[in-house]
């Protein structure tokens, strides 16, 4: 279900992706009786799709779940829990709510710099939120840190 979701999601076919990632969740929540790190992955998807909808409200509000569910059954530094919080700071910025943006980017962020081998489409998007969120918070000099970082990054092609 999670990669049929996925690809709908890709394609745009969001009513698509929400009903595969629903019947994910029911099935994940039945199987774990709600304890589960999958049902996380399963939530998070679901705010992806709320995110690609402009629905941030929503979004944000399955982010915080996901990040309360992989920090239950993960951890607080774990990668699931550290795209969570890049997620949920993207839905805050979405709705120019900077501050709390950027606490959240800022956490999801550190978490995944401190994997072995992080996510490095995480770490761009982390990176790139972070100087939007730092230019609308008039901070010039974050704002060329973190697009100094992106411009240092390597190419998301040269990574694989």
């Amino acid at each position: 279900m999670n990669e049929l979701g996925a690809v709908a999601l890709k394609r745009g076919k969001l009513d698509e992706a929400e009903a595969d990632f629903r019947r994910m969740l029911d099935i994940y929540k039945s199987v774990y009786h709600d304890q589960h790190y999958l049902i996380g992955i399963a939530v998070s998807n679901l705010a992806s799709v709320e995110m690609e909808r402009r629905n941030f409200a929503r979004a944000e509000q399955l982010s915080r779940e996901a990040v309360r569910r992989f920090t239950e059954t993960q951890s607080a530094e774990h990668l699931n829990t550290g795209i969570a919080r890049i997620k949920l700071g993207r839905a805050l910025l979405r709705q120019a709510r900077y501050q709390e943006a950027e606490g959240e980017t800022l956490a999801g962020y550190r978490i995944l710099s401190k994997q072995a081998s992080p996510s490095v489409s995480w770490l761009k998007n982390a990176r790139k939120d972070l100087a939007s969120i730092y230019e609308a918070l008039h901070q010039p000099e974050k704002v060329k840190q973190f697009q100094a970082e992106i411009a240092a990054q390597p190419s998301l092609t040269a990574a694989r």
